[in-house]
């Protein structure tokens, strides 16, 4: 670049600061100079789009509302985000309180909770507590409409007032008559707008208003209501670059940036002059020719700047860095058309792009990672941290399987490393400890022997060969997981086989040996550990043995064959720690333990008090006491004091969520180094940074399934709601609008109402309820960001579960006046009572002598009656066929005939012509006597029918039954006594068997036949209407069945008493279900034996329930060896 084009553009962006003071100024001016370079950030960021939620790519604006929900503005709805899922809004054609168009260019939200939505067809007002919209459009040459449907930008400034801007014309929306003042400005008809929207409305610190057009930059003066306009002028350096503006801000310096469609600028309002940046290019990296979408500003006063080749981030002192490497889910994200760019009040940055919506954490990075270089190859090898240590700034690293390596985090690369095979090297690449003694020898444990550092050498040495005073072949092939000091200067080894301690002038060993009284628990130990006491922790793959500190005795704890909760959770213990406060706490691969040496107690910790993870691996106690664990899912922090537990994952910076055992170490700065299977990850704990941010808590969706289905409520700023008295399941969601990491805020609810306790949820952002009584409740529910920062007040929502009208209020009232009239009511007619008491009592002589008159009567009455009656069963008795006679005609066949009253209006029938046989189960109207008489006319009529005129079609048998009731009871004879005719009839099931064709034939009125064949039931149907009931156009005629009679068949008919009986636990009636379940089972028993059970059957399910009709059912077994 020429060096004057450099000062030119260096001018440019130092003029603001000409007024500072002089030492400021050069300050500014040699920090320009170092700094204005451009550097590619790699940045882990989450993609939102149509696979997870939202409509579509394209997203055109964002914004946050008054209450913290995201609302994102795409080409296909509006979208309302609360941190877990995105609730979407569309147009709707049939309604017209639906969003107005789904192609939305603006978002804005008023101070009188309404949303604005500027859509390509029309303008919409959303209303937060109705869920509705009200939708804006032109309309002709009404001026007090919108110019034009297209509706690019809306704005609202701080006085509270809604700007709207079209093509053509800036519009001020008046509430208080709901329409719009309409404010021309100029618009050169011949200036085609292109696909680059180029209509902004911006208010500066100033309260002035500034609107972007396609025909260049307008000041409005809101006093007068005009326009002034700055336009392009080639033969003006210092006017605009170009006159499609397409985006406006003002800096937290008030500096004004003017983006367009040809790139960046810089608007002196004192001097009315422009001053470009667009054409500044360095390192390839430049603005000249780019639309610029969005110029934003974070919280560290760095301007963001959108545009459709990429989005950038640009520096006071003139620095321009592209954001051109994106990593979503370890892919890279090529540069994209940057639309919005937009800062939460979480400091969280979302950026609008063609590919979706991204979302860039300020805490996304809170851990040094170090396990690839600047070419994405890995430093250690293959990078599983099995062993680390820090010493001087210089990190070791033991890995497995790939050596030791001295890496140097400063200049990000590996100073030396040692292998297996190399001089001064180790003889095994698998490095599991790193130890640095009192004396400041650091040594080294690997699954063949333990290993001195010579400094001076900088190469290992056998240890045992370098001191020269015994043999340490015990720990050849043996690996060396853990290595501790005691007081006197002795090493402790943890191996694979055995714990090992070394002294001056021999090594003593301790295994897992039966009738050894120094025995401890396991021979395969993963840790040890001297405490401040001097006592020696070794945990095994057996349990957690303590050794004395003079060596005279083993305690082992193990977990009892019965958990009681006091003792250890699981046997395989990884690792150890003694905090500040004299507590070990144990690591196992089922929790975590803190042991209390004075009440000999484990307590544990699990995934139920938020650990991610059951496997502990590594142990680190930071200066503040706090407790630093790895798993194998994620890094915690827990405070021993609260016992409040703290998770980190990948998405906080962490190289890997899963660790390895032991791989831990603290340097004696305080920072902390814990291994994982892709590096490791260093840092201070006092400067990790905290999400200080109160989250506000609030109702997203409120979920009711009831007896008419489910019905689902977006709440918005609904503080309460009516819940029908009949709901099955109320489901309540909720979100801390806090979107660093939703998935981590925690939360806890109340129902005031029903239980009072605080009901502590983790990151369950729901509740459900059931099974509340009717009245009034209160749900109240707090939430926690990620960092556990809790909101100050719960978020309230009022219930009320509806009483039911009987209940009501409005019905107790009426309750309390009935009553109170009732009352004196009742004390009215009380002395009326007592004075007509004592005509009474002379009365009651006379009354009691002819009541007594009475009853002798009644006695004589019913006498005659009940024999009348029993005689009327004597005659229906003989009339019926005798039990005998049914079974000279069908031997292979039962009837069970249980009568409600003396007399039954069911009766049976059988009679044979020639071949066939008539088989009949008749239910006459009523039971008792005027069933009985029924019966006899029944039973006469089918005689005359089958015996005189010769009929033996089943069907023609009822037709002809039919018409002789239908005479019979039509003669004038029987009627009511208001003179009209009594309907009588019969439910019939009439079966002809024919003996030379083996075939049965059925008619039925309101009766069905059940056939029982090859285990299953076949159901035969008779007509829905009963014998003796005419229509107004004629007789109803009968129809017939015919249905080849097989081997085994079994035949049932029947009326609907049986099924008809109440019984059973919850007295409900017998029904076809289980007749049908009950006849399946028993139809393959002899007939007898199939009779008996279906009478103990109903016996048993009537139990002291009174019989409510007459039960009558015939069975037949057709025996074909007597049909040929």
């Amino acid at each position: 670049m020429a060096e004057t084009h450099f000062f030119y553009i260096l001018a440019i962006i130092i003029h603001p600061f000409l007024a500072l003071k002089r030492t400021h100024f050069l300050i500014s001016i040699l920090i320009f100079c170092n700094s204005f370079i451009a550097r590619s950030q790699v940045v882990n960021v989450d993609l939102f789009n149509a696979d997870n939620g939202l409509p579509q790519t394209n997203i055109n604006t964002i914004i946050q509302d008054s209450t913290g929900f995201l609302w994102i503005g795409t080409q296909d709805g509006l979208c309302r985000y609360d941190g877990y899922q995105f609730v979407i809004f569309t147009n709707n054609p049939i309604d017209s309180s639906s969003l107005s168009n789904n192609f939305i260019y603006s978002i804005a939200d008023d101070n009188k909770g309404y949303l604005w939505i500027g859509t390509r067809y029309g303008l919409s007002r959303f209303d937060k507590n109705t869920g509705k919209f009200k939708n804006y459009y032109s309309s002709g040459n009404n001026l007090n409409s919108l110019s034009s449907n297209a509706v690019f930008k809306v704005f609202v400034d701080r006085q509270g007032l809604v700007w709207v801007k079209t093509m053509e014309a800036l519009h001020l929306y008046s509430p208080a008559k709901d329409h719009f003042v309409r404010y021309p400005h100029f618009n050169d008809v011949f200036n085609i707008p292109s696909e680059i929207v180029a209509n902004q409305i911006y208010e500066d610190s100033q309260a002035r208003i500034w609107i972007g057009t396609k025909d260049g930059l307008m000041f409005f003066d809101k006093t007068l209501g005009v326009f002034k306009r700055y336009f392009t002028d080639p033969n003006n350096p210092n006017s605009i670059i170009s006159n499609r503006v397409t985006s406006i801000f003002e800096d937290s310096n008030g500096l004004l940036w003017i983006g367009t469609d040809l790139g960046l600028c810089r608007f002196d309002f004192k001097t009315q002059k422009f001053y470009s940046v667009a054409n500044y290019s360095h390192k390839n990296i430049t603005l000249k020719g780019s639309v610029i979408e969005f110029i934003g500003e974070d919280k560290d006063k760095f301007l963001w700047i959108g545009t459709d080749k990429g989005f950038y981030k640009f520096f006071q002192n003139g620095e321009l860095e592209i954001v051109d490497n994106l990593i979503y889910n370890n892919q890279r994200i090529t540069p994209v058309h940057v639309s919005a760019i937009f800062r939460d009040k979480s400091n969280v940055l979302w950026i609008g792009t063609q590919i979706g919506l991204i979302k860039w954490n300020p805490f996304g990075a809170r851990f040094n990672g170090y396990g690839k270089d600047i070419t994405g190859n890995a430093l250690f090898s293959n990078n599983i941290v099995s062993s680390i240590f820090e010493d001087n700034g210089v990190v070791w690293i033991g890995t497995w399987g790939s050596g030791l390596h001295l890496f140097n985090p400063a200049i990000g690369s590996t100073i030396k490393s040692f292998k297996a095979g190399m001089v001064g090297g180790l003889n095994n690449d698998f490095v599991h400890s790193i130890y640095k003694t009192s004396n400041d020898e650091i040594l080294v444990g690997t699954r063949n022997g333990l290993f001195l550092y010579n400094s001076n050498r900088s190469a290992f040495v056998d240890y045992f060969d370098f001191k020269g005073k015994y043999s340490g072949e015990i720990f050849n092939n043996n690996r060396i997981y853990s290595i501790d000091e005691d007081s006197a200067g002795n090493l402790w080894i943890a191996t694979r086989s055995g714990l090992h301690a070394v002294f001056s002038n021999k090594i003593r060993s301790f295994y897992s040996r039966r009738r050894d009284s120094l025995s401890i628990s396991g021979n395969e130990v993963y840790d040890v550990m001297v405490d401040s006491r001097g006592y020696i922790w070794a945990g095994t793959n057996n349990g957690l043995s303590v050794i004395s500190p003079d060596l005279s005795s083993v305690t082992v704890f193990q977990r009892p064959a019965q958990y009681t909760g006091k003792e250890l959770i699981s046997n395989e213990i990884l690792c150890l720690h003694e905090d500040q406060n004299g507590f070990i706490w144990v690591g196992t691969t089922s929790g975590l333990h803190k042991y209390n040496r004075q009440s000999n107690r484990f307590k544990l910790y699990t995934d139920l008090q938020n650990l991610p993870n059951k496997v502990i691996n590594a142990i680190e106690e930071d200066d503040q006491g706090r407790l630093w664990i790895s798993t194998n899912k994620g890094l915690v922090v827990l405070n021993p004091i609260t016992d409040l537990v703290r998770s980190y994952t990948t998405s906080d910076g962490l190289l890997s969520n899963e660790f390895n055992i032991g791989a831990s170490f603290k340097s004696d700065k305080g920072d902390m180094f814990f291994g994982s299977i892709l590096g490791y990850n260093s840092f201070n704990p006092d400067s990790i940074p905290i999400n200080t941010t109160v989250p506000n808590v609030c109702i997203t969706r409120i979920e009711i399934i009831g007896s008419q289905g489910v019905d689902v409520i977006y709440p918005n700023s609904i503080d309460k709601i009516k819940v029908p008295q009949d709901f099955k399941t109320l489901t309540i969601e909720f979100s801390a609008l806090d979107f660093n990491h939703p998935e981590k805020n925690l939360y806890r609810y109340q129902m005031s109402g029903m239980d009072d306790k605080w009901m502590e949820v983790g990151h369950k952002n729901s509740a459900t309820f059931t099974n509340l009584d009717e009245g009034t409740y209160f749900f109240k529910v707090m939430g926690a960001n990620s960092d556990q920062i809790w909101c100050a007040d719960p978020t309230v929502l009022k219930i009320q579960i509806s009483v039911p009208l009987w209940r009501s209020r409005v019905a107790l009232i009426i309750y309390g006046t009935l009553v109170f009239v009732l009352l004196l009511s009742w004390f009215y007619y009380r002395n009326k009572n007592l004075k007509k008491i004592n005509k009474l009592l002379n009365e009651r002589e006379f009354v009691l002598v002819e009541l007594e008159k009475q009853k002798e009567e009644l006695m004589y009455k019913n006498k005659n009656i009940t024999d009348s009656i029993n005689y009327a069963k004597r005659i229906q008795d003989a009339i019926l066929p005798p039990i005998n006679s049914f079974k000279t005609y069908l031997p292979d066949s039962f009837i069970l005939f249980m009568p409600k009253d003396i007399v039954s209006g069911d009766f049976y029938w059988i009679n044979e012509t020639k071949n066939k046989t008539f088989v009949a189960v008749v239910d006459c109207t009523g039971h008792g006597v005027p069933g009985a008489f029924m019966s006899i006319i029944g039973i006469e009529l089918l005689r005359n029918i089958t015996n005189i005129e010769g009929v033996d079609d089943a069907a023609e048998i009822l037709n002809r039954l039919s018409i002789s009731i239908h005479e019979t009871f039509s003669a004038g004879v029987l009627l009511s006594e208001g003179g009209i005719k009594v309907k009588d009839g019969m439910d019939v099931a009439f079966c002809v068997i024919d003996k030379e064709y083996n075939i049965l034939q059925f008619s039925g009125a309101f009766s069905n036949l059940y056939l029982l064949r090859d285990g299953k039931i076949i159901e035969v149907k008779g007509d829905r209407y009963s014998v003796g009931m005419a229509s107004d156009t004629g007789h109803l005629l009968f129809s017939s069945h015919y249905i080849p009679i097989q081997p085994n068949d079994m035949l049932y008919i029947f009326t609907d008493g049986y099924v008809d009986q109440f019984g059973g636990p919850d007295s409900k009636k017998f029904k076809f279900r289980r007749f049908r379940h009950l006849l399946l089972n028993i139809h393959k028993l002899p007939l007898d034996q199939q009779r008996k059970l279906l009478y103990d059957s109903m016996m048993e399910w009537k139990g002291d329930n009174e019989q409510v009709d007459d039960i009558l059912i015939i069975g037949i077994r057709p025996d074909l060896s007597c049909m040929f």
